[in-house]
């Protein structure tokens, strides 16, 4: 499993947590800490209420068959204190069963082992069940007809069908847990799908809105009336349509949550055609994809705002520019993706900085509801002010394949910076 901490030497985590979300999740931590004994009260009496039910019906069969029988009758009370603590019983084992029913989950297939647990557990919480609703028998006994001892009293209900009540009661509960969970997990997977979708759209969105700025949309202008003023009508035809078509697969891809990496690699080449003609041979972009990786199926507009990143705050620093180098090397179940480039290096407040620009925090975040805690991001200087951006991903070659099966966190929708 992937950690994404921080690493020896030059990699500290980017995506450390700012001082606000350090203060809201401990003023979270300490409510949660208020509220989990008034849960666990609250959970007592739901579950003391559900078990006097069956409690109830039991005390009136107890205090009909005492108006049958020859000997004085019992009292409605004496019948309830005779029949509804046995139903109590249930009451601390049912937290004990719900903990084992999540441990042992019986899934669709290669459930036998959790099966034979759940089996052998039943038998035991119902033979135990009988043996303390026999000695509790022998002490209550609201009539004659029920004065036993607890020895008659146990093997009684061992062979009655009160003990297959209690083996069902068993697999009752076993059930609902189930139950409960799976509706609970497809609520989450659905909240978290529209949370992912939101937040890709968004991403999109915000992308497209930083390429539209006035100083690209300038810089594009002025590099197509320099061409034109210069008479190389293919050049500048070239370049309007890079554009056109970066816009347009920007808006396609953004219909789909993955794509494969050889889609993305498409997009960044659209986009650095258009970066071209204003730096001409300052920027220098290699690639280095070892075959098979292309196939792997990466979060949509995943590494476009990396690479912008990576002209910006890399070779733009440069006044000599410099080459920007993008890697993908598939081993075994993971994916490892690189952007390298060359600038003055990492500035000594580069992770304050890093808060407020926002394309590296919502990366992780993306990543996190994505993947959950099975990647890893990090930064780190090179020499001669080199700096590498190092992506590890699961591999997945079909969308769903290495996917969270829900997100645990809320991500924020923020754009690429």
């Amino acid at each position: 499993m992937m950690s994404n901490g921080n690493r020896a030497g030059k990699q500290p985590n980017i995506g450390s947590s700012s001082a606000v979300t350090a203060n809201l999740q401990e003023e979270l931590r300490n409510r949660t800490e208020t509220i989990r004994p008034r849960s666990r009260l609250v959970s007592f009496i739901y579950l003391t209420a559900l078990w006097t039910l069956p409690g109830l019906v039991y005390t009136v069969q107890i205090y009909q068959l005492g108006l049958r029988v020859n000997t004085p009758s019992a009292s409605f009370v004496e019948a309830m204190l005779h029949a509804l603590p046995v139903w109590w019983f249930w009451v601390p084992v049912t937290p004990l069963l719900v903990r084992l029913a999540r441990r042992y989950p019986i899934r669709s297939t290669g459930a036998f082992k959790e099966i034979a647990i759940h089996l052998a557990f039943s038998v035991i919480v119902a033979i135990l069940v009988a043996t303390l609703a026999g000695f509790w028998f022998s002490a209550t006994a609201p009539f004659e007809d029920r004065v036993r001892p607890w020895s008659t009293w146990t093997a009684d209900l061992m062979l009655s069908t009160t003990l297959h009540l209690y083996f069902w009661c068993y697999w009752l509960i076993i059930a609902a847990v189930h139950f409960l969970d799976h509706e609970r997990r497809t609520r989450e997977q659905e909240v978290n799908t529209a949370r992912l979708d939101a937040l890709a759209a968004q991403s999109r969105m915000q992308m497209l809105a930083n390429q539209l700025q006035p100083h690209f949309l300038f810089n594009a202008l002025n590099g197509l009336s320099t061409l034109i003023l210069r008479e190389d009508t293919k050049s500048a035809q070239s370049m309007l349509e890079s554009l056109a078509s970066f816009l347009r697969a920007s808006l396609r891809m953004g219909e789909s949550r993955f794509v494969p990496l050889r889609d993305e690699l498409d997009l960044i080449s659209k986009y650095l055609r258009v970066e071209n003609v204003r730096w001409g041979n300052r920027l220098d972009v290699q690639t280095n994809i070892e075959p098979g990786a292309e196939d792997a199926l990466i979060p949509t507009l995943l590494l476009q705002p990396l690479v912008e990143n990576a002209i910006r705050h890399g070779v733009a620093t440069s006044e000599i520019g410099g080459e920007i180098v993008i890697r993908a090397t598939k081993l075994g179940d993971q994916l490892t993706l690189q952007i390298e480039n060359d600038g003055t290096g990492l500035s000594p407040d580069w992770q304050n900085r890093a808060e407020s620009q926002v394309g590296l925090a919502n990366t992780r975040r993306r990543l996190g509801l994505l993947f959950e805690d099975r990647y890893d991001l990090h930064l780190e200087e090179l020499s001669n002010g080199r700096v590498r951006l190092e992506l590890v991903i699961p591999f997945q070659s079909r969308p769903g394949e290495a996917e969270a099966p829900a997100a645990k966190s809320t991500a924020a929708t923020e754009p690429p910076g």
